[in-house]
Parts: structure tokens; C-alpha cells; sequence
């Protein structure tokens, strides 16, 4: 008799395990934990923009009511050492130049929003009427903002040792570019610009750090990476790893890349925590939180491609400046997204021949920190509407031009040395061509410009990161690539999954159950994870990169595969079958271990339990106690990646500088999607992003590099209402390089929403010269590019 326990877990959109606590408002954040005796951290943080530190007065602010320390920087530096310690830097090559950073300022300041003053009290609120009474004189020093401005030889310095502004300068060059471009029928060169936009997560960063001599620190955070915080901490503050602990609550309000560096405030609170000897709390408010995090992309492409008559690419240079911020924060150092920017420049095409100079330049902002689409969402507006510039150069479809250039062969190595490791680009890229109905859009496009109406049509392609192995992360962030899991069967016949990395919304709890209810032929209701703990999981990098499906999941199925033999011996002893036991002799299925040759013969898998955790005297002889195995899974292959391709039919009113998005579809590869809800939740939610990040987010500094986006009034998200109903279709393709053939989804799909619009408004505007070369997208940018278009097309007749 078949029952609901055969029916595979994967491939179903089952609801997720872990909605149910947060719908009725029981879920567990960072902002819930507040132990006995808790003081509360407010930072003073900083006016100015560069400027010395001429004096600090906290007199007034350690005597009033409440408060319980005042730190500055000069204190709290003399018991660690500085935060960029080679495990915090990147490993990349290139010429690298290292900032000073201390938790607190100390001599001088590089942006506004520094942490300059620690000020702890009994309550928030006391700690923040204290912090008004430090007094901070500054000498205030040339500010800059500017990138390109930066790079002038006669520009000041933000760091003064050393020999220019320029953090991180490399190359990604091969193949013979000058001779592509000699053979080349047209070059294509553009100036393009991603302004500073990112993520602004629902909640904010926070943390709660607890300290006594027997057991340590333990800092309770809504961190991605825990592991990574916990041996930061454990060398920049010289304490035994054994006494670090660091614990990721059970829900976090998404991250989305933020909160993967390592920042000062972690130092701040642990100090202050081993200190005082009392639990230091510390929930960043939505102002801190716009001012010193979250802020990405800021870059500058001097794209040109040189191509045949008929489109086909075959070279690129590209001179990219990044604008690094002060390069401050651990791990990432404000230069690693740019780096990874300009490594997925060619994305889904075969460029054989490229070259790219990328100069990160330090200016007088908060530090790049990572953010979804990390470093590719610049690159991929610059190289994708580039093509589509191409194709109107050259008078050709757009359509033509991009299916000519797709990777079509896998595993591919690009030029700038990123694998791609499988998939069908192609096919994909049709099936949205197919979707849109593109020739039946074109001949309505012709119609509308009759009756006054300008439709146009955009696409891009997004071939994201799903999972990176040690052969990228170890250079790239000096950390491990692997996935890990622990999978441990309890005395109930329950399953425990200990996974390495730490959830932030992603729906971890549900896709690994998932994945283990089918190989060990469970219910989902019989397993259970956990997550956070560096105490209790296996070491790993944390949830990033799309490491979920491809890495996270392959390692709980790798443990499980190195549980099944132990569980078929004891299977085979219960039940009286002698001989050797071949691993494929028993199935698992409706909670029970069943022998193939005779079906009648089965034993339960709490049994199983029972006799290997409760009644080890019951095993095969020699056979150990216990039922539990820890997995690391590495992809036989440097990189994986998915594609997405995105597609756009829009209406422009030129009188305005106004659109509207008709129609948005995406065509999307994600391997096996191990739950295809949880998927379009992901595709969803990114182009969600993809949208806000193109046309209405931006982070923007005056002259003198004051913030001007320190609300949410100012950094303006999308609303459901500024979001248009996207029309997702699974184009999915199994990696050969996962055991279940998933790969991680989520991390890259804003990419192409820039290019998607960017080519739809130009198509539907059909002026000659008429390019939208930056970002934001805007109906006041719209407006005065067909303004300068009309004049200069004035001027020449």
C-alpha cells in the first residue's frame, strides 16, 4: 500500500516550516533577548566627514543618571589589536593597501556616522541623552566624494602613509584583446555609472554580549556568519577560541549581505561586556543602520566592445573605478564586491578576448558592505544595455546579437576565470523570448507609434553565483567555500540537522527537511534544525552566495548517505538477515527500513534508534553506539552558477519622462528546486529589490560628505503599488555537481532589472543617441536625456 510518505518531499511547494511562529508574532529576534541586568550601548558617532580629533570631553556624560561607562577609542584600542588582521583581509593579489581601523576613532575620522564614543547606561534612552553630553572638537580636513576626483595625483589623502587613495588596483585580463580589437568591425565605448544603492534590511543589526571568567564571551547576533565572527573576535581580541561563543538568534529580518562583514560594533559591545561584567546591548536604529551599512554597487564602467558587423563580441575593456568608501569593515574591506563585479563583467556570454583595469578608490563614505546581486549589479546594467546599444549601432535584433554571444558549451571558463558549470542559456533565453511573444509585441509596437504610444521591449540575462567553492571563497575572503551539516538521529527516531551556516529568511528550516525526509524516507514533521551556534554546528562560512541549495544541502544529504549503512546493519541484525549488506539492499521509506528481496521484512526506524542510542547491547558485534554523522561538501567544480533572464514590455510618456512596466517576466534556472515556493519567493523578492535599487533607492552625500539619505523619507523602497506583477516561468536544468542536482538561488536575480528597463525605455523611444548610461533610472533623468537627445539632434541638421 502506497502512503503520503512515498510521495518525494522535493519538488513540493510545501509551507514552510518556519512561518507559522511569525505569523502570530512568536518569532525569536535579537531585539527579544534581554537577560537580567542588560545595559544598553548608544554611539556618538561622528559630524564630519574627515576631520582630526582635536579633543574629547566625556566628564558630564560618565556623571549623568544611569550611565554605567563612557569609552573612547584610545581606551578600548589598548586591548585588542587592529580589526584588519591578515585573516580579515581579502587575498586577491593586485596591490593592496591596509587601512588602520579600531573599533572607536581615535585621532580621526573618514565619514559621517564613524563611531567615535561608547556610552552605556541602564536604559536606551539614558544612554542617548548621555551621548548629547559628550563634547568632540574636530579639525575639520578635505573631504572627498568623488572617486574619479580621488584618483588625481594632487587629490588630498584620506590615509596619509599612503602613496595614493587607491585601496585595491588589479587587472583581469586573457586572451589577445588588442587583436580582437583591431579585427573588429565597430567598438562600441560608453561611460557607465551604478550609483550607491543596496539592501536595507526589515531589521536592523544587534547584539547582546555576556561575559564572565568561567565561561567566556558569548555574543548573541543576528550575523550571516557566525563561525567567521566568532574567530575574528578570538584573534583581533587575543581570547582563547574556547571562550568566544557567538549564537545567531532563530529568526533573523533578513540580511541580504549586510550583516556578512565583520564590523567595529562587535568589538565595541564584547569589550564593554568583559569590562563592565554585565550583558551589553546593543539594536542599531533605522538611521545608524542608512548611514553606515547596506550601501553598495557605486561604480564606474569605461566599457567598449569590439564586435563583427553581425554582433558577434570578440573582446571587451573595461576601465572600472570603484568607490570603496573608507574600506573599513572586516573581510570585505570595501573592495571585494567591486572585485567580484568586474570577475562577472562577460555574465552569460563568450568573450574570449577581455581586459579589465579595476582601481577601488577609499573616498570619504561609509565602507562598500556586500548587498544582494554583490558587486555584479553595476556590471551587469554596463555589459548587458551595452548590447543592446550594439545591436542599434549595427542595426541588427537585439534578440540576434544576445543568442549569438550565450554561452552555449559547459562547463565554460570565462575569460576572467569564473566557471560555469552547467545549463542550457540558450534555451532559457528563448523561452523568454517564446513567453513575451516578442514578434506579436513588435508588430503592436509598430501600431502604438502610430496612434502617438511608445512600447518598447528590454531583456537581459543574470547568470548568478550558486555556491562558490574554497577555490574561490579561500582568495577571495580568505575563508572556506565548503558546506557543512551534522545529522543526528534522536532516541524518538527524530532527525537532527545541525547545519553551519545560520538563515535569515531563507527557508532553511523547510528545503533541508526537505532534502533529508527523502533520503532517509521521514516525514517532514520528524526533523528538526538547528543553526547559530558556533558551540553546536559545524564550522562554515555562513549564508551567502546562494550556498543553501548547493552546498548547505549537499552536505545534510552527504551525512545522511554516511548514516544509511550504519542504519542498514542494524536493519539487516533486527531482522535476522546474515551476510554482507549492500548499501542499495534496503529502501527507506514511511519511517521504516525496508528490505528489498522481501518487503514483509521491515523494521522501524525509531526502533532502529532505540536499539543503537538506548540498547547499544543489541548492535552487531563490534558495532559502536549512536546514530550520527557530520558531512563537509565541496563541489567537484571551482564555481556553480544559475541563470536567470529577464524580460520587459513598458510604456514611456515622454512628456514626463514617465513609464509603466506592462509586462515583467522571468525565465529562471535554479538546478532542481528542492521547493519551487520558496523559489519564485526568492525571484520574486529580488526583482522586488532589483526594481527599488534601479529606480527609486539611492544613497547621496553633499559636497562636504554629509548623508542625505538618513530616513526612509530620503532612501525611497518600493511599495507593492511601485512593483509590477512578475510573470515567472521555471526553465530548470540539474547541475551534475550537487547530489540532488539544486543550486542555490536568490543571490543574484536584482542584476538584470536594470538592463531589463534600461533597453525596454530606450526601445520604446527609438531616438537616435539616446542612452540612459546611469543609474538611478528616473522620470527626471528620462526627461533631460531626450532633452539633451533633441538638442543635439537639433544642432547637426
Amino acid at each position: 500500500m502506497t502512503t503520503q510518505f512515498e510521495t518525494k518531499w522535493v519538488g513540493r511547494s510545501v509551507r514552510r516550516k518556519e512561518d507559522p511562529r511569525l505569523l502570530v508574532g512568536e518569532g525569536t529576534y535579537i531585539g527579544d533577548y534581554t537577560p537580567a541586568g542588560t545595559t544598553y550601548l548608544h554611539l556618538v558617532r561622528s559630524t564630519h566627514a574627515h576631520a582630526r580629533i582635536r579633543n574629547i570631553n566625556i566628564a558630564e556624560a560618565k556623571n549623568a543618571t544611569g550611565v554605567v561607562a563612557v569609552v573612547t577609542g584610545k581606551e578600548i584600542a589598548g586591548a585588542m589589536s587592529e580589526i584588519l588582521i591578515p585573516a580579515m583581509r581579502p587575498n586577491l593579489g593586485g596591490e593592496l593597501q591596509v587601512p588602520p581601523v579600531y573599533p572607536l576613532a581615535i585621532d580621526k575620522v573618514n565619514w559621517v556616522g564613524e563611531p567615535v564614543v561608547a556610552v552605556v547606561a541602564e536604559n536606551k534612552y539614558l544612554a542617548e541623552d548621555a551621548a548629547q553630553l559628550v563634547e568632540i572638537e574636530y579639525d575639520p580636513l578635505p573631504v572627498l566624494v568623488d572617486p574619479e576626483e580621488a584618483l588625481k595625483p594632487d587629490a588630498p589623502k584620506i590615509y596619509e602613509n599612503w602613496k595614493s587613495n587607491v585601496i585595491w588596483k588589479g587587472q583581469l585580463s586573457s586572451g589577445d584583446v588588442e587583436k580582437a580589437f583591431k579585427e573588429a568591425d565597430y567598438i562600441l565605448s560608453e561611460r557607465f555609472y551604478g550609483h550607491r544603492t543596496g539592501a536595507a534590511p526589515m531589521e536592523t543589526r544587534g547584539m547582546v554580549a555576556l561575559y564572565d571568567k568561567f565561561n567566556g564571551l558569548t555574543l548573541h547576533i543576528n550575523s550571516q556568519r557566525p563561525h567567521i565572527l566568532r574567530m575574528a573576535i578570538s584573534k583581533i581580541m587575543n581570547l582563547p577560541h574556547d571562550k568566544v561563543r557567538v549564537i545567531a538568534p532563530k529568526d533573523v529580518g533578513g540580511a541580504f549581505g549586510v550583516k556578512a562583514p565583520v564590523y567595529r560594533e562587535e568589538f565595541i559591545v564584547s569589550y564593554l561586556a568583559m569590562k563592565l561584567k554585565r550583558p551589553v546591548k546593543w539594536i542599531e536604529n533605522r538611521m545608524e543602520s542608512l548611514m553606515t551599512i547596506g550601501q553598495e554597487r557605486d561604480q564606474i564602467h569605461n566599457l567598449e566592445i569590439a564586435v563583427t558587423k553581425d554582433g558577434e563580441i570578440l573582446g571587451i575593456k573595461d576601465r572600472m573605478i570603484a568607490d570603496s568608501g573608507d574600506g573599513s569593515n572586516g573581510v570585505y574591506m570595501g573592495f571585494v564586491m567591486p572585485w567580484l563585479g568586474a570577475a562577472y563583467l562577460t555574465n552569460a556570454y563568450d568573450v574570449p578576448n577581455v581586459h579589465i583595469d579595476l582601481s577601488c578608490v577609499v573616498t570619504n563614505k561609509p565602507s562598500l558592505s556586500p548587498s544582494r546581486a554583490f558587486g555584479e549589479f553595476p556590471a551587469r546594467f554596463a555589459m548587458d544595455y551595452a548590447l543592446h546599444l550594439v545591436a542599434r549601432e549595427l542595426n541588427l535584433d537585439p534578440r540576434e546579437v544576445f543568442e549569438k554571444n550565450i554561452i552555449k558549451e559547459f562547463p565554460h571558463v570565462t575569460g576572467t576565470g569564473v566557471t560555469h558549470d552547467s545549463g542550457d542559456y540558450v534555451g532559457a533565453f528563448k523561452k523568454l523570448i517564446e513567453v513575451l511573444d516578442y514578434d506579436r509585441v513588435r508588430e503592436e509596437q509598430k501600431e502604438a507609434r502610430k496612434n502617438g504610444r511608445y512600447i518598447g521591449i528590454g531583456f537581459a540575462m543574470g547568470a548568478e553565483m550558486s555556491g562558490l567553492g574554497s577555490q574561490v571563497f579561500v582568495p577571495m575572503e580568505n575563508q572556506p567555500g565548503y558546506g557543512s551539516a551534522t545529522v543526528k538521529i534522536d532516541t524518538y527516531g527524530k532527525i537532527q540537522v545541525a547545519e553551519g551556516d545560520s538563515p535569515q529568511g531563507q527557508g532553511h528550516e523547510t528545503t533541508i527537511a526537505q532534502a533529508v525526509a527523502d533520503e532517509l524516507g521521514v516525514h517532514l514533521d520528524d526533523i528538526y534544525i538547528s543553526y547559530g551556534d558556533t558551540f553546536t554546528t559545524p564550522f562554515a562560512s555562513g549564508t551567502l552566495g546562494n550556498r543553501g541549495a548547493s552546498y548547505t544541502v549537499s552536505a545534510a544529504i552527504l551525512a545522511c548517505r554516511r548514516l544509511k549503512p550504519k542504519i542498514q546493519k542494524i536493519a539487516a541484525h533486527i531482522l535476522g538477515i546474515e551476510g554482507d549488506i549492500d548499501s542499495d539492499e534496503f529502501i527507506f521509506a514511511n519511517r521504516e527500513v525496508i528490505w528489498k528481496k522481501d518487503p514483509t521484512k521491515k523494521v522501524s526506524l525509531l526502533e532502529i534508534a532505540d536499539v543503537a542510542i538506548l540498547a547499544p547491547t543489541k548492535l552487531p558485534p563490534g558495532m559502536e553506539a549512536g546514530l550520527e554523522a557530520t558531512a563537509y561538501f565541496e563541489a567537484n567544480i571551482a564555481s556553480m552558477l544559475s541563470i536567470g533572464v529577464h524580460g520587459a514590455v513598458v510604456e514611456v510618456f515622454p512628456e514626463t519622462g514617465e513609464f509603466k512596466i506592462l509586462r515583467y517576466i522571468i525565465v529562471d534556472d535554479c538546478g532542481v528546486p528542492l521547493n519551487p515556493m520558496i523559489v519564485r519567493g526568492q525571484v520574486h523578492g529580488g526583482a522586488a529589490m532589483g526594481i527599488g535599487n534601479t529606480l527609486f533607492e539611492k544613497y547621496s552625500f553633499d559636497e562636504s560628505g554629509q548623508p542625505l539619505s538618513t530616513t526612509l523619507m530620503e532612501y525611497h523602497m518600493p511599495s507593492a503599488a511601485d512593483v509590477p506583477e512578475f510573470e515567472m516561468v521555471e526553465y530548470n536544468v540539474p547541475t551534475p555537481y550537487t547530489p540532488l542536482g539544486s543550486k542555490g538561488k536568490g543571490e543574484g536575480i536584482p542584476g538584470p532589472v536594470p538592463a531589463t528597463l534600461a533597453s525596454a525605455i530606450t526601445d520604446a523611444l527609438d531616438r537616435p543617441g539616446f542612452k540612459l548610461l546611469n543609474l538611478p533610472i528616473t522620470p527626471e533623468s528620462i526627461w533631460k536625456t531626450l532633452q539633451e537627445t533633441s538638442k543635439a539632434e537639433a544642432s547637426t541638421r
